[in-house]
Protein backbone atom coordinates (compact mmCIF):
# COMPACT_ATOMS: atom_id res chain seq x y z
CA UNK A 1 0.00 0.00 0.00
CA UNK A 2 1.42 3.38 -1.01
CA UNK A 3 0.68 6.82 0.45
CA UNK A 4 1.64 9.15 -2.36
CA UNK A 5 4.62 11.46 -2.67
CA UNK A 6 3.81 14.13 -0.06
CA UNK A 7 5.46 12.79 3.13
CA UNK A 8 3.94 15.37 5.48
CA UNK A 9 0.47 14.64 4.23
CA UNK A 10 1.23 10.93 4.47
CA UNK A 11 2.37 11.30 8.08
CA UNK A 12 -1.05 12.69 8.96
CA UNK A 13 -2.89 9.70 7.44
CA UNK A 14 -4.85 7.33 9.72
CA UNK A 15 -2.41 5.26 11.74
CA UNK A 16 -3.73 1.92 10.50
CA UNK A 17 -3.18 3.11 6.93
CA UNK A 18 0.37 4.14 7.75
CA UNK A 19 1.09 0.75 9.34
CA UNK A 20 -0.02 -1.00 6.14
CA UNK A 21 2.12 1.23 3.88
CA UNK A 22 5.69 1.04 2.65
CA UNK A 23 5.63 -2.59 1.55
CA UNK A 24 4.47 -4.81 -1.29
CA UNK A 25 1.09 -6.44 -1.97
CA UNK A 26 1.40 -8.64 1.13
CA UNK A 27 0.29 -5.60 3.15
CA UNK A 28 -2.85 -5.03 1.08
CA UNK A 29 -6.05 -5.23 3.11
CA UNK A 30 -9.29 -6.90 2.19
CA UNK A 31 -11.86 -4.06 2.00
CA UNK A 32 -14.45 -6.06 3.95
CA UNK A 33 -12.44 -7.54 6.82
CA UNK A 34 -9.40 -5.21 6.85
CA UNK A 35 -7.20 -8.31 7.04
CA UNK A 36 -4.11 -8.79 4.92
CA UNK A 37 -3.26 -12.05 3.15
CA UNK A 38 -1.77 -13.42 6.36
CA UNK A 39 -4.96 -12.95 8.36
CA UNK A 40 -3.71 -9.86 10.23
CA UNK A 41 -4.92 -6.30 10.44
CA UNK A 42 -2.97 -3.09 11.21
CA UNK A 43 -4.97 -2.27 14.33
CA UNK A 44 -5.64 -4.38 17.45
CA UNK A 45 -7.72 -7.54 17.21
CA UNK A 46 -8.33 -8.53 20.83
CA UNK A 47 -11.31 -10.74 19.98
CA UNK A 48 -9.12 -13.32 18.21
CA UNK A 49 -7.28 -16.22 19.83
CA UNK A 50 -3.85 -15.82 18.26
CA UNK A 51 -0.92 -18.23 18.14
CA UNK A 52 0.30 -17.29 14.67
CA UNK A 53 3.76 -15.86 15.34
CA UNK A 54 5.41 -18.36 13.00
CA UNK A 55 3.64 -16.42 10.20
CA UNK A 56 2.45 -12.98 11.38
CA UNK A 57 0.30 -11.40 14.10
CA UNK A 58 -2.05 -8.43 14.27
CA UNK A 59 -0.60 -5.49 16.20
CA UNK A 60 -1.34 -5.38 19.95
CA UNK A 61 -3.04 -2.48 21.70
CA UNK A 62 0.21 -1.68 23.53
CA UNK A 63 2.23 -1.57 20.29
CA UNK A 64 -0.46 0.42 18.49
CA UNK A 65 -0.31 3.07 21.22
CA UNK A 66 3.51 3.16 20.92
CA UNK A 67 3.23 3.70 17.17
CA UNK A 68 0.72 6.51 17.70
CA UNK A 69 3.04 8.22 20.20
CA UNK A 70 6.04 7.85 17.85
CA UNK A 71 4.09 9.40 14.99
CA UNK A 72 3.20 12.41 17.17
CA UNK A 73 6.82 12.78 18.25
CA UNK A 74 7.97 12.76 14.63
CA UNK A 75 5.36 15.38 13.70
CA UNK A 76 6.67 17.68 16.47
CA UNK A 77 10.30 17.18 15.43
CA UNK A 78 9.45 17.70 11.77
CA UNK A 79 8.06 21.14 12.57
CA UNK A 80 11.45 22.07 14.08
CA UNK A 81 13.94 20.25 11.87
CA UNK A 82 12.22 19.32 8.63
CA UNK A 83 11.10 15.80 7.80
CA UNK A 84 14.34 14.42 6.35
CA UNK A 85 16.51 15.36 9.36
CA UNK A 86 13.83 14.48 11.91
CA UNK A 87 13.16 11.09 10.32
CA UNK A 88 16.86 10.21 10.18
CA UNK A 89 17.15 10.98 13.89
CA UNK A 90 14.17 8.83 14.74
CA UNK A 91 15.44 5.90 12.67
CA UNK A 92 18.92 6.16 14.20
CA UNK A 93 17.30 6.14 17.65
CA UNK A 94 15.45 3.00 16.58
CA UNK A 95 18.75 1.37 15.62
CA UNK A 96 20.25 2.21 19.01
CA UNK A 97 17.26 0.85 20.89
CA UNK A 98 17.20 -2.36 18.84
CA UNK A 99 20.89 -2.94 19.59
CA UNK A 100 20.18 -2.34 23.27
CA UNK A 101 17.35 -4.88 23.42
CA UNK A 102 19.41 -7.46 21.55
CA UNK A 103 22.44 -6.92 23.79
CA UNK A 104 24.56 -5.73 20.86
CA UNK A 105 25.26 -2.10 21.80
CA UNK A 106 28.95 -2.78 22.36
CA UNK A 107 29.58 -4.93 19.27
CA UNK A 108 30.07 -2.27 16.59
CA UNK A 109 27.50 -3.96 14.35
CA UNK A 110 25.38 -1.89 11.97
CA UNK A 111 21.68 -2.28 11.16
CA UNK A 112 20.02 -2.06 7.74
CA UNK A 113 16.22 -1.85 7.90
CA UNK A 114 13.92 -3.33 5.26
CA UNK A 115 10.16 -3.71 4.70
CA UNK A 116 10.23 -7.52 5.16
CA UNK A 117 12.50 -10.49 5.65
CA UNK A 118 12.35 -11.15 1.92
CA UNK A 119 13.52 -7.60 1.20
CA UNK A 120 16.34 -8.16 3.70
CA UNK A 121 17.45 -11.23 1.70
CA UNK A 122 17.66 -9.00 -1.38
CA UNK A 123 19.62 -6.38 0.59
CA UNK A 124 22.07 -9.09 1.70
CA UNK A 125 22.57 -10.18 -1.92
CA UNK A 126 23.17 -6.59 -3.02
CA UNK A 127 25.79 -6.03 -0.31
CA UNK A 128 27.55 -9.34 -0.90
CA UNK A 129 27.65 -8.76 -4.65
CA UNK A 130 29.03 -5.24 -4.16
CA UNK A 131 31.64 -6.38 -1.61
CA UNK A 132 32.67 -9.71 -3.18
CA UNK A 133 31.88 -9.35 -6.86
CA UNK A 134 30.43 -11.88 -9.30
CA UNK A 135 29.99 -14.63 -10.35
CA UNK A 136 28.17 -15.40 -7.14
CA UNK A 137 26.26 -18.48 -5.98
CA UNK A 138 23.48 -18.19 -3.39
CA UNK A 139 23.41 -21.46 -1.47
CA UNK A 140 20.05 -21.64 0.31
CA UNK A 141 19.62 -24.06 3.20
CA UNK A 142 16.14 -25.30 4.21
CA UNK A 143 14.56 -23.98 1.04
CA UNK A 144 11.37 -25.96 1.75
CA UNK A 145 10.89 -24.20 5.11
CA UNK A 146 11.66 -20.61 4.21
CA UNK A 147 9.65 -17.83 2.58
CA UNK A 148 8.06 -18.31 -0.83
CA UNK A 149 9.97 -15.34 -2.28
CA UNK A 150 13.40 -16.58 -1.20
CA UNK A 151 14.59 -18.09 -4.48
CA UNK A 152 13.78 -14.88 -6.34
CA UNK A 153 15.17 -12.52 -3.71
CA UNK A 154 18.45 -14.41 -3.28
CA UNK A 155 19.07 -14.45 -7.03
CA UNK A 156 18.22 -10.80 -7.61
CA UNK A 157 14.76 -11.26 -9.09
CA UNK A 158 11.48 -9.52 -8.30
CA UNK A 159 9.55 -11.51 -5.68
CA UNK A 160 6.26 -9.60 -5.82
CA UNK A 161 4.16 -7.59 -8.25
CA UNK A 162 5.22 -4.31 -6.62
CA UNK A 163 8.21 -3.09 -4.65
CA UNK A 164 8.16 -1.31 -1.31
CA UNK A 165 8.48 1.96 -3.22
CA UNK A 166 5.26 1.23 -5.09
CA UNK A 167 6.94 0.40 -8.41
CA UNK A 168 5.06 -2.15 -10.51
CA UNK A 169 7.35 -5.04 -11.54
CA UNK A 170 7.06 -8.50 -13.06
CA UNK A 171 7.53 -11.22 -10.47
CA UNK A 172 10.44 -13.49 -11.36
CA UNK A 173 12.14 -11.09 -13.75
CA UNK A 174 15.72 -9.95 -13.14
CA UNK A 175 16.34 -6.82 -11.07
CA UNK A 176 18.56 -4.49 -13.08
CA UNK A 177 22.13 -4.50 -11.80
CA UNK A 178 21.55 -7.25 -9.22
CA UNK A 179 20.74 -10.53 -10.97
CA UNK A 180 23.62 -10.59 -13.44
CA UNK A 181 26.15 -13.30 -12.61
CA UNK A 182 24.08 -14.73 -9.73
CA UNK A 183 22.84 -18.31 -9.55
CA UNK A 184 21.43 -20.43 -6.75
CA UNK A 185 21.69 -23.89 -5.21
CA UNK A 186 18.69 -24.76 -3.03
CA UNK A 187 18.98 -27.53 -0.44
CA UNK A 188 15.74 -28.88 1.10
CA UNK A 189 15.40 -30.28 4.61
CA UNK A 190 13.01 -33.06 3.51
CA UNK A 191 12.96 -35.82 0.93
CA UNK A 192 10.13 -36.63 -1.47
CA UNK A 193 8.37 -38.60 1.29
CA UNK A 194 8.35 -35.56 3.55
CA UNK A 195 10.88 -37.18 5.88
CA UNK A 196 13.55 -35.04 7.52
CA UNK A 197 16.93 -35.77 5.93
CA UNK A 198 19.81 -36.68 8.31
CA UNK A 199 21.82 -33.68 9.49
CA UNK A 200 25.07 -35.26 8.34
CA UNK A 201 23.62 -35.54 4.84
CA UNK A 202 22.44 -31.92 4.85
CA UNK A 203 25.78 -30.64 6.16
CA UNK A 204 27.63 -32.65 3.53
CA UNK A 205 25.51 -31.32 0.68
CA UNK A 206 25.99 -27.72 1.85
CA UNK A 207 29.76 -28.01 2.28
CA UNK A 208 30.14 -29.78 -1.07
CA UNK A 209 28.08 -27.03 -2.77
CA UNK A 210 30.38 -24.40 -1.26
CA UNK A 211 33.55 -26.31 -2.19
CA UNK A 212 32.44 -26.88 -5.80
CA UNK A 213 31.51 -23.22 -6.24
CA UNK A 214 34.78 -21.93 -4.81
CA UNK A 215 36.74 -24.39 -6.97
CA UNK A 216 34.92 -22.95 -9.99
CA UNK A 217 36.17 -19.44 -9.03
CA UNK A 218 32.74 -18.33 -7.83
CA UNK A 219 31.97 -16.45 -4.64
CA UNK A 220 29.39 -17.99 -2.29
CA UNK A 221 26.60 -16.37 -0.26
CA UNK A 222 25.32 -19.04 2.13
CA UNK A 223 21.83 -18.42 3.52
CA UNK A 224 21.92 -20.61 6.63
CA UNK A 225 18.71 -21.21 8.59
CA UNK A 226 18.35 -20.63 12.31
CA UNK A 227 14.74 -21.58 12.91
CA UNK A 228 12.69 -22.46 9.87
CA UNK A 229 8.91 -22.46 9.56
CA UNK A 230 8.96 -25.57 11.77
CA UNK A 231 11.70 -24.21 14.06
CA UNK A 232 14.64 -26.15 12.58
CA UNK A 233 18.28 -25.29 11.83
CA UNK A 234 20.39 -26.03 8.77
CA UNK A 235 23.30 -26.50 8.54
CA UNK A 236 24.31 -27.69 12.00
CA UNK A 237 26.26 -25.42 14.31
CA UNK A 238 29.31 -27.68 13.89
CA UNK A 239 29.09 -27.21 10.13
CA UNK A 240 28.87 -23.43 10.55
CA UNK A 241 31.95 -23.52 12.78
CA UNK A 242 33.82 -25.41 10.05
CA UNK A 243 32.70 -22.94 7.38
CA UNK A 244 33.74 -20.01 9.58
CA UNK A 245 37.21 -21.50 10.06
CA UNK A 246 37.85 -22.85 6.56
CA UNK A 247 35.91 -20.89 3.97
CA UNK A 248 37.91 -17.66 3.88
CA UNK A 249 37.01 -14.55 1.92
CA UNK A 250 35.22 -16.44 -0.84
CA UNK A 251 32.20 -17.20 1.36
CA UNK A 252 29.86 -14.86 3.20
CA UNK A 253 27.33 -16.42 5.57
CA UNK A 254 23.89 -14.90 6.17
CA UNK A 255 22.04 -16.40 9.13
CA UNK A 256 18.33 -16.35 8.36
CA UNK A 257 17.04 -15.76 11.88
CA UNK A 258 13.80 -14.15 10.67
CA UNK A 259 11.76 -16.16 13.19
CA UNK A 260 13.86 -14.58 16.01
CA UNK A 261 13.72 -17.79 18.04
CA UNK A 262 17.35 -17.68 19.13
CA UNK A 263 19.12 -16.28 22.17
CA UNK A 264 21.01 -13.02 22.27
CA UNK A 265 24.25 -14.90 23.04
CA UNK A 266 23.78 -16.95 19.87
CA UNK A 267 23.21 -13.79 17.83
CA UNK A 268 26.36 -12.22 19.23
CA UNK A 269 28.36 -15.37 18.39
CA UNK A 270 27.18 -15.23 14.79
CA UNK A 271 28.35 -11.63 14.48
CA UNK A 272 31.69 -12.55 16.01
CA UNK A 273 32.13 -15.07 13.17
CA UNK A 274 31.56 -12.21 10.68
CA UNK A 275 28.17 -13.65 9.72
CA UNK A 276 25.40 -11.28 8.62
CA UNK A 277 22.24 -11.93 10.66
CA UNK A 278 18.79 -11.44 9.11
CA UNK A 279 16.05 -10.69 11.63
CA UNK A 280 12.46 -9.49 11.74
CA UNK A 281 10.34 -7.83 14.39
CA UNK A 282 7.12 -9.48 13.26
CA UNK A 283 7.56 -13.21 13.95
CA UNK A 284 8.37 -14.26 17.53
CA UNK A 285 8.21 -10.67 18.78
CA UNK A 286 4.75 -10.13 17.18
CA UNK A 287 5.29 -6.59 15.91
CA UNK A 288 3.01 -5.43 13.11
CA UNK A 289 3.82 -7.32 9.88
CA UNK A 290 6.13 -6.80 8.04
CA UNK A 291 9.54 -5.63 9.27
CA UNK A 292 13.00 -6.87 8.37
CA UNK A 293 16.61 -5.96 9.13
CA UNK A 294 20.18 -7.05 8.57
CA UNK A 295 22.71 -7.00 11.40
CA UNK A 296 26.09 -6.35 9.76
CA UNK A 297 29.19 -7.51 11.67
CA UNK A 298 31.81 -4.77 12.13
CA UNK A 299 34.33 -6.12 9.60
CA UNK A 300 31.72 -6.54 6.89
CA UNK A 301 30.20 -3.13 7.66
CA UNK A 302 33.66 -1.61 7.20
CA UNK A 303 33.84 -3.19 3.72
CA UNK A 304 30.48 -1.65 2.89
CA UNK A 305 31.73 1.88 3.57
CA UNK A 306 33.39 1.85 0.16
CA UNK A 307 30.13 1.04 -1.65
CA UNK A 308 28.75 4.03 -3.49
CA UNK A 309 26.89 2.53 -6.44
CA UNK A 310 23.28 1.46 -6.07
CA UNK A 311 21.86 -0.14 -9.24
CA UNK A 312 18.63 1.33 -10.56
CA UNK A 313 16.72 -1.85 -9.80
CA UNK A 314 17.83 -1.78 -6.18
CA UNK A 315 16.71 1.84 -5.75
CA UNK A 316 13.15 0.61 -6.30
CA UNK A 317 13.45 -1.41 -3.09
CA UNK A 318 15.17 0.84 -0.58
CA UNK A 319 15.61 4.45 0.53
CA UNK A 320 18.28 6.43 2.36
CA UNK A 321 17.04 6.03 5.92
CA UNK A 322 17.15 2.22 5.66
CA UNK A 323 20.94 2.51 5.83
CA UNK A 324 23.00 3.66 8.83
CA UNK A 325 24.77 7.01 8.86
CA UNK A 326 28.09 5.14 8.81
CA UNK A 327 27.50 4.36 5.11
CA UNK A 328 27.35 7.90 3.68
CA UNK A 329 28.38 7.02 0.10
CA UNK A 330 25.69 4.39 -0.25
CA UNK A 331 23.07 6.64 1.37
CA UNK A 332 23.91 9.48 -1.03
CA UNK A 333 22.86 7.32 -3.98
CA UNK A 334 19.36 6.75 -2.59
CA UNK A 335 16.15 8.74 -2.37
CA UNK A 336 15.50 10.56 0.93
CA UNK A 337 11.82 9.53 0.76
CA UNK A 338 11.01 8.13 4.25
CA UNK A 339 9.36 4.74 4.62
CA UNK A 340 6.93 5.68 7.37
CA UNK A 341 5.12 2.35 7.50
CA UNK A 342 8.31 0.35 7.87
CA UNK A 343 9.49 2.65 10.67
CA UNK A 344 6.20 2.40 12.56
CA UNK A 345 6.13 -1.38 12.25
CA UNK A 346 9.58 -1.52 13.80
CA UNK A 347 8.39 0.86 16.54
CA UNK A 348 5.66 -1.67 17.31
CA UNK A 349 8.18 -4.53 17.36
CA UNK A 350 10.46 -2.69 19.78
CA UNK A 351 7.52 -2.09 22.11
CA UNK A 352 6.95 -5.85 22.19
CA UNK A 353 10.69 -6.45 22.79
CA UNK A 354 10.63 -3.98 25.68
CA UNK A 355 7.69 -5.78 27.25
CA UNK A 356 9.24 -9.23 26.73
CA UNK A 357 12.66 -8.43 28.15
CA UNK A 358 11.10 -6.56 31.08
CA UNK A 359 9.82 -9.94 32.31
CA UNK A 360 12.28 -11.74 34.61
CA UNK A 361 14.41 -14.25 32.69
CA UNK A 362 13.32 -17.09 34.98
CA UNK A 363 9.66 -16.60 34.06
CA UNK A 364 10.44 -16.21 30.35
CA UNK A 365 12.19 -19.57 30.44
CA UNK A 366 9.47 -21.18 32.56
CA UNK A 367 6.59 -19.94 30.39
CA UNK A 368 8.12 -21.09 27.10
CA UNK A 369 9.25 -24.43 28.55
CA UNK A 370 5.76 -25.08 29.90
CA UNK A 371 4.22 -24.13 26.54
CA UNK A 372 6.58 -26.66 24.92
CA UNK A 373 5.35 -29.31 27.36
CA UNK A 374 1.60 -28.66 27.28
CA UNK A 375 0.86 -27.84 23.63
CA UNK A 376 2.20 -31.08 22.07
CA UNK A 377 0.15 -33.06 24.58
CA UNK A 378 -3.01 -31.14 23.64
CA UNK A 379 -2.35 -31.80 19.94
CA UNK A 380 -1.63 -35.50 20.49
CA UNK A 381 -4.80 -35.95 22.55
CA UNK A 382 -7.06 -34.93 19.65
CA UNK A 383 -7.98 -37.79 17.27
CA UNK A 384 -8.27 -35.58 14.20
CA UNK A 385 -4.80 -34.06 14.68
CA UNK A 386 -1.42 -35.67 14.14
CA UNK A 387 1.78 -33.91 15.30
CA UNK A 388 4.57 -33.61 12.75
CA UNK A 389 7.57 -35.29 14.35
CA UNK A 390 10.70 -33.17 14.10
CA UNK A 391 14.25 -34.42 14.37
CA UNK A 392 15.74 -31.22 15.70
CA UNK A 393 18.78 -31.53 17.90
CA UNK A 394 18.54 -28.21 19.68
CA UNK A 395 21.91 -27.45 21.23
CA UNK A 396 21.40 -26.89 24.94
CA UNK A 397 24.65 -24.96 25.27
CA UNK A 398 23.20 -21.91 27.00
CA UNK A 399 23.54 -19.73 23.90
CA UNK A 400 19.78 -19.65 23.28
CA UNK A 401 18.91 -18.77 26.89
CA UNK A 402 15.12 -18.70 27.37
CA UNK A 403 14.57 -19.77 23.73
CA UNK A 404 16.09 -23.23 24.09
CA UNK A 405 12.60 -24.76 24.29
CA UNK A 406 10.67 -25.44 21.10
CA UNK A 407 8.11 -22.72 20.29
CA UNK A 408 6.58 -23.93 16.98
CA UNK A 409 4.33 -27.01 16.92
CA UNK A 410 3.23 -28.24 13.47
CA UNK A 411 0.50 -30.80 12.96
CA UNK A 412 -1.56 -32.43 10.23
CA UNK A 413 -5.36 -32.53 10.24
CA UNK A 414 -6.91 -35.94 9.67
CA UNK A 415 -10.32 -36.52 8.09
CA UNK A 416 -11.87 -39.85 7.10
CA UNK A 417 -8.61 -41.61 7.86
CA UNK A 418 -6.30 -39.44 5.75
CA UNK A 419 -4.29 -36.26 6.22
CA UNK A 420 -5.64 -33.15 4.55
CA UNK A 421 -3.80 -31.98 1.46
CA UNK A 422 -2.24 -28.52 1.42
CA UNK A 423 -5.23 -26.88 -0.33
CA UNK A 424 -7.64 -28.45 2.18
CA UNK A 425 -5.50 -27.34 5.12
CA UNK A 426 -5.57 -23.78 3.73
CA UNK A 427 -9.38 -23.88 3.88
CA UNK A 428 -9.31 -25.03 7.49
CA UNK A 429 -6.81 -22.26 8.27
CA UNK A 430 -8.97 -19.56 6.67
CA UNK A 431 -12.21 -20.78 8.21
CA UNK A 432 -10.57 -20.90 11.66
CA UNK A 433 -9.89 -17.18 11.42
CA UNK A 434 -13.49 -16.31 10.58
CA UNK A 435 -16.95 -16.46 12.12
CA UNK A 436 -18.43 -19.58 10.49
CA UNK A 437 -21.49 -19.90 12.75
CA UNK A 438 -23.93 -19.01 9.96
CA UNK A 439 -22.55 -21.79 7.75
CA UNK A 440 -23.34 -24.62 10.16
CA UNK A 441 -26.64 -26.47 10.69
CA UNK A 442 -29.29 -24.62 12.74
CA UNK A 443 -29.45 -27.60 15.11
CA UNK A 444 -25.90 -26.98 16.31
CA UNK A 445 -25.78 -26.69 20.15
CA UNK A 446 -25.41 -23.14 21.48
CA UNK A 447 -21.88 -23.65 22.88
CA UNK A 448 -20.64 -25.04 19.58
CA UNK A 449 -22.19 -22.11 17.74
CA UNK A 450 -20.29 -19.74 20.02
CA UNK A 451 -17.12 -21.69 19.28
CA UNK A 452 -17.81 -21.48 15.54
CA UNK A 453 -18.03 -17.69 15.84
CA UNK A 454 -14.65 -17.43 17.59
CA UNK A 455 -11.86 -16.19 15.33
CA UNK A 456 -8.73 -18.29 15.78
CA UNK A 457 -5.50 -17.23 14.10
CA UNK A 458 -2.68 -19.78 13.84
CA UNK A 459 0.33 -20.31 11.56
CA UNK A 460 -0.40 -20.82 7.88
CA UNK A 461 -0.09 -24.39 6.59
CA UNK A 462 3.29 -25.44 5.22
CA UNK A 463 3.41 -27.91 2.33
CA UNK A 464 5.04 -31.25 3.22
CA UNK A 465 5.57 -33.87 0.45
CA UNK A 466 3.32 -36.91 0.77
CA UNK A 467 5.43 -39.29 -1.34
CA UNK A 468 2.77 -39.45 -4.06
CA UNK A 469 3.58 -36.25 -5.92
CA UNK A 470 1.35 -34.07 -3.76
CA UNK A 471 1.62 -32.17 -0.49
CA UNK A 472 0.02 -32.46 2.91
CA UNK A 473 -0.61 -29.23 4.80
CA UNK A 474 0.94 -28.80 8.26
CA UNK A 475 -0.70 -26.11 10.39
CA UNK A 476 1.23 -24.52 13.27
CA UNK A 477 0.56 -23.42 16.83
CA UNK A 478 3.31 -21.11 18.02
CA UNK A 479 4.37 -19.29 21.15
CA UNK A 480 5.18 -15.65 20.53
CA UNK A 481 6.61 -13.07 22.91
CA UNK A 482 3.14 -12.10 24.09
CA UNK A 483 2.63 -15.55 25.64
CA UNK A 484 5.24 -14.30 28.11
CA UNK A 485 4.67 -10.55 28.32
CA UNK A 486 0.87 -10.70 28.56
CA UNK A 487 0.79 -13.41 31.24
CA UNK A 488 3.51 -12.07 33.55
CA UNK A 489 2.50 -10.61 36.92
CA UNK A 490 4.59 -9.90 40.01
CA UNK A 491 2.35 -12.38 41.80
CA UNK A 492 3.68 -15.66 40.35
CA UNK A 493 0.45 -17.51 41.17
CA UNK A 494 -1.49 -15.03 39.04
CA UNK A 495 1.09 -15.36 36.27
CA UNK A 496 0.73 -19.15 36.26
CA UNK A 497 -3.05 -18.81 36.15
CA UNK A 498 -2.70 -16.47 33.17
CA UNK A 499 -0.61 -19.12 31.42
CA UNK A 500 -3.34 -21.69 32.00
CA UNK A 501 -5.76 -19.30 30.27
CA UNK A 502 -3.49 -19.42 27.20
CA UNK A 503 -3.90 -23.20 27.10
CA UNK A 504 -7.67 -22.79 27.36
CA UNK A 505 -7.48 -20.73 24.18
CA UNK A 506 -5.48 -23.47 22.46
CA UNK A 507 -8.06 -26.03 23.56
CA UNK A 508 -10.76 -23.84 21.97
CA UNK A 509 -8.75 -23.67 18.72
CA UNK A 510 -8.42 -27.46 18.65
CA UNK A 511 -12.14 -27.86 19.33
CA UNK A 512 -12.94 -25.50 16.47
CA UNK A 513 -10.70 -27.54 14.15
CA UNK A 514 -12.61 -30.66 15.22
CA UNK A 515 -15.85 -28.84 14.41
CA UNK A 516 -14.52 -27.82 11.00
CA UNK A 517 -13.46 -31.38 10.21
CA UNK A 518 -16.95 -32.63 11.11
CA UNK A 519 -18.63 -30.00 8.89
CA UNK A 520 -15.87 -29.76 6.27
CA UNK A 521 -18.23 -30.25 3.31
CA UNK A 522 -20.47 -27.41 4.51
CA UNK A 523 -17.68 -24.92 5.16
CA UNK A 524 -14.71 -25.70 2.90
CA UNK A 525 -16.25 -24.68 -0.46
CA UNK A 526 -16.67 -21.13 0.82
CA UNK A 527 -12.96 -20.91 1.68
CA UNK A 528 -11.64 -22.22 -1.59
CA UNK A 529 -9.91 -19.75 -3.88
CA UNK A 530 -10.06 -15.99 -3.10
CA UNK A 531 -13.22 -14.38 -4.34
CA UNK A 532 -15.07 -11.10 -4.03
CA UNK A 533 -16.09 -10.68 -0.41
CA UNK A 534 -13.69 -13.40 0.85
CA UNK A 535 -12.51 -12.89 4.43
CA UNK A 536 -8.95 -12.40 3.18
CA UNK A 537 -6.70 -13.47 0.41
CA UNK A 538 -4.38 -16.43 0.67
CA UNK A 539 -0.61 -16.00 0.31
CA UNK A 540 2.23 -18.48 0.75
CA UNK A 541 3.13 -19.17 4.37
Amino acid sequence: MTLGTDPLRALSAPLERLLASGGDTRLNLDPVTQLNGYGCRPFPRPDAFTFASSTATSISGRAYAAAAAARQSLLRDTAKLGLETAFDRHVEALRSELKHHLGLADTGCEIVFSPSGTDAQLHALYLARAAMGAPLVSVIAAIDETGSGTINATTGRHFNATTAQGVAVAKGEAIAGIAEGVESLAIPLRDYLGTMRPYDELDGEITHAIARSVAAKKRVLLFAMDRSKFGLRSPSLDCLRWISAAAGLDVQVVIDAAQMRLGRKRMRWYLEQNFIVLITGSKFFTGAPFSGALLLPPAFAAQCRAIEEVPAGMRDYTTRSDWPLSLPRLRAALSPQPNLGQWLRWVSALEEMRAYFAVPAAFREFALAQFADVVPRLISAEDCLHPLLLDDRIADDGEDEDLTARTIFPFFVRRNGRFLAQAEAVRIYRALNDDISSLLPPTLPAMQRLLAARRCHIGQPVAVPDGKGGNRGALRLSAGARVVSETWQDDILVARENLRAEYDQIRAIIEKIRLLVRHFDDVAPLYDEPRAGAPYRVNAA
